[in-house]
């Protein structure tokens, strides 16, 4: 029996309530919290820190007038947010620098600040104005003043899937010196600045629904890969996991480009276990997001292109653009496992430019068929993720590379098909997809090879 089998054996007693009441959201914290000996697992929302600097012009009293002040922003973004359940921003602060004398002749400030964050999904915005307190601040004699702000974001609750965006407005600033108020400060801030502050991925989660009727014995997998045995649902057990962040990069051979993919997540995601025989195939099944990507490559070796691209699951058409994940789970000896994915995706091209100059490939340019990908990883851990990819030195052919078809339906004006299709389309193409659970860090045996950019390029 593999040790991951038997970890998650382990805790049957408590994933079988669990399975049932909680879903996948509360699998694995329900079993850490019934064992005291189980160590607890990483949060659900996998929080990271965001930052961001701003450049604004406030106006002083007189006879200051307008002085450009840099007002440097930080939080703590969750990644992942359920449906329903408040969106919660951490460790706010806002920074003012302040240049020298813009205050006059004080020695000390203390009072409060405000500022408007808009929280946005898809073209609804809302206003969530926050309030923030600056405790007392020694005005140097010389040189800039930094004052910082602090305050708590009220809790935003959003009841339908998608991407919250977090932008930040412009501040204000009430302060007082010796008891005495100074003028308000009212800021504005510097045009074509990215005000972004990060975003929030919002999930609706399912309940893995528990097999019926009882186990049976499964066939062995065979040397070749394509051909280990999935075994039907029915014979499975489901083990609820927590969601998941991805990071993928691809090439295109005929263009010679390569590209970072935009990071997505997969929900939902269930590992299927074959209780009388652990050593056999098991399953893997999930929903995958995966946003649009920018690219930017040289036609031809030489004609500077960008791109958007988006993956779309053969159900697009009715309006469908979570990809279902349904793969094979093969133990290996030393207790993680060899994970084979089998995909087919639509590629959808927009905002297209050649040489700077927009090619008008309109809203329904997309491959003519779907491309198959055939992903393969080994030393898969299935709690905490691995990498599958194509491998151009793997054994199997079905996992060497994969094929671009040809477009269609590209071009307003005029056929754009050809063109497209003369440039990317055929076979040598390699795809890579870095998996690993929110909350955890990004260790190296999780990430594709050059998913990250170079540091200049950040």
């Amino acid at each position: 029996m593999t040790q991951q089998v038997r970890r998650a054996l382990g805790r049957l007693p408590v994933l079988v309530g669990v399975i049932l009441l909680a879903g996948v959201n509360g699998a694995l914290a329900g079993s850490a919290a019934t064992d005291p000996t189980t160590p607890s697992a990483p949060p659900l929302q996998g929080a990271a820190p965001v930052r961001q600097s701003l450049a604004n012009t406030c106006v002083f009293g007189d006879p200051v007038g307008e002085r450009p002040v840099t007002v440097d922003v930080e939080a703590t973004l969750p990644k992942v947010v359920e449906t329903g359940k408040p969106v919660q921003v951490k460790d706010f602060s806002l920074t003012f620098t302040i240049g020298e004398k813009a205050l006059g002749d004080v020695a000390e400030v203390a009072g409060g600040a405000t500022v408007e964050l808009t929280a946005a999904r898809e073209d609804k915005k809302t206003p969530v104005a926050v309030p923030l307190t600056i405790p007392a601040t020694q005005v140097p004699a010389t040189g800039e003043l930094k004052l910082v702000a602090t305050g708590k974001v009220p809790d935003i609750l959003l009841k339908v899937a998608g991407e919250l965006r977090l932008s930040t407005g412009a501040p204000s600033l009430a302060l007082t010196a010796a008891g005495t108020p100074l003028k308000p400060i009212a800021c504005k801030q510097a045009p074509d600045q990215d005000t972004l502050l990060g975003s929030v991925t919002l999930l609706t989660f399912k309940t893995p629904q528990t097999p019926a009727g009882k186990p049976g014995e499964q066939k062995k997998p065979g040397t070749d890969a394509r051909a280990a045995d999935s075994p039907e649902d029915g014979d499975l057990y489901p083990i609820a996991l927590q969601p998941f962040e991805m990071q993928g990069t691809s090439t295109i051979a005929r263009l010679g480009a390569f590209a970072r993919l935009k990071p997505g997540f997969m929900i939902n995601a269930v590992w299927h276990v074959d209780l009388e025989n652990t050593e056999g195939p098991g399953k893997i099944t999930g929903s995958v997001m995966m946003p649009a990507s920018q690219a930017t490559f040289l036609g031809f070796g030489f004609v500077p292109i960008t791109g958007t691209m988006e993956l779309l699951p053969e159900d697009h058409l009715t309006g469908n653009h979570i990809i279902d994940v349904d793969g094979v789970t093969i133990p290996e000896p030393e207790g993680s496992s060899t994970v084979l994915i089998p995909l087919k995706v639509y590629a959808k091209l927009t905002d297209v430019t050649v040489n700077g100059v927009k090619l008008d490939v309109g809203g329904k340019c997309l491959t003519a068929k779907p491309i198959e990908l055939n992903l393969r990883g080994e030393k898969y851990g299935m709690f905490t993720g691995g990498v599958v990819r194509t491998d151009p030195k793997t054994a199997d052919p079905a996992y060497r590379d994969f094929t671009l078809p040809g477009f269609s339906g590209c071009g307003v004006t005029e056929d754009l098909d050809s063109l497209l299709t003369g440039m990317a389309a055929g076979p040598g193409n390699q795809a890579c997809v870095g998996v690993n659970q929110v909350g955890l860090p990004w260790d190296a045996e999780r990430k594709c090879p050059n998913v990250d950019p170079p540091v200049a390029r950040r």
